[in-house]
């Protein structure tokens, strides 16, 4: 090592890196709106991916299925001896849902592409943005499809 080499002395424990995932012993994790703080990028990878991408998921699509009964439900009740009231409250349920699970989609991928550099092993990282273009891909195939055919 030379003599001139700079060294960095971490004394009030706010730098985050690969060797100190969690910064120093007086860092603290940031406060705040979990969505706004993953949408920045400010949340460990494994977190997002876990909890925010691939178990959100779950809990979006069963509370969209519970909406998409109780709507239906909802439309019989407005007018019981019609189906297509029923399906007007399906219908209803669907768009809804569609809705809410692509602001949730759009969310997560870009939580998700934001925070693959905060991992102590970077090709995680990298996995995760592989698999966030298949995803999107995943995604977009269906209305390419309904649009050009």
């Amino acid at each position: 090592m030379n003599e001139r080499a700079q060294i960095f002395v971490d004394q009030f424990g706010t730098r985050k890196g690969p060797g100190n995932p969690n910064g120093g012993p007086n860092w603290q994790p940031e406060e705040g709106k979990f969505w706004l703080l993953a949408w920045q990028g400010r949340v460990d990878l494994w977190k997002v991916f876990w909890v925010y991408f691939f178990f959100g998921h779950g809990i979006v699509l069963g509370l969209g299925c519970g909406l998409i009964v109780f709507s239906m439900l909802a439309g019989f009740a407005i007018d019981p001896g019609s189906i297509v009231s029923g399906a007007k409250g399906l219908a209803v349920g669907l768009a809804v849902l569609a809705l809410v699970f692509l602001v949730f989609a759009v969310w997560s991928m870009v939580s998700v592409w934001r925070c693959a550099d905060n991992c102590t092993v970077k090709i995680r990282g990298t996995y995760a943005r592989v698999i966030m273009v298949g995803y999107a891909t995943a995604l977009a195939l269906p209305v390419v499809n309904f649009v050009w055919v």
